[in-house]
């Protein structure tokens, strides 16, 4: 689904808003204060006390991880159980946790793959995989989430059978399996419009 953020300061809260439905994302219930309750969308209740706004939340250990905090009930948007991974789950709102295991860390995926500079080294590999990082088909979807990974992402590998790794090292070093790599550089040109959730 498509949302936006009404043309408030992120950081002092605001609706989100479904740009198909034009409904705002809401706690079920009316201010309801209870951990595990639902969220869902509901009619905007601007110039009200509502439990409809929200504030983003930065995480300390990740440059592009957030979370979304209720301004009125002070939890966090969140996913039922210990980090789910199954499909079609109802989000719920939930007492906020700050472990970097916690499932209630969100990123805004980018709208072009590469935000980062990276500079290619054949023949050489980057040391060090990322804990909970898999292996990506594409190179391009690899250098996507390593710019967004911040300071815990060096590089990316290309492995002999071809698939691509996030690294930690920045450090390119002979590979004698024939392996191929992407050093991240200069990501200054990375930048977040907070209005339209585009990358330029």
């Amino acid at each position: 689904k498509q949302w936006y953020q009404r043309r408030v300061a992120i950081t002092a809260g605001g609706y989100i808003i479904n740009k198909k439905t034009q409904y705002c994302l809401n706690v079920l219930g009316y201010r309801s204060k209870d951990p595990d309750t639902n969220l869902n969308m509901w009619t905007c209740q601007y110039n009200m006390n509502t439990d409809q706004k929200w504030e983003v939340e930065w995480s300390s250990f990740d440059d592009c991880a957030f979370r979304l905090k209720n301004k009125d009930t002070h939890q966090c948007v969140d996913a039922p159980g210990e980090s789910s991974t199954t499909t079609n789950t109802n989000m719920q709102q939930y007492y906020c946790e700050d472990r970097t295991t916690s499932d209630q860390w969100f990123y805004f995926i980018p709208t072009q793959d590469r935000l980062c500079d990276y500079t290619y080294y054949n023949n050489k590999y980057l040391a060090g995989s990322i804990t909970g990082e898999t292996y990506y088909a594409s190179l391009g979807s690899a250098q996507q989430a390593c710019s967004r990974l911040g300071e815990m992402c060096g590089g990316v590998t290309r492995t002999s059978n071809g698939l691509h790794q996030l690294r930690k090292g920045d450090s390119p070093t002979q590979s004698p399996y024939g392996e191929k790599s992407w050093l991240k550089g200069d990501c200054a040109d990375t930048h977040y419009n907070y209005y339209e959730q585009s990358f330029a």
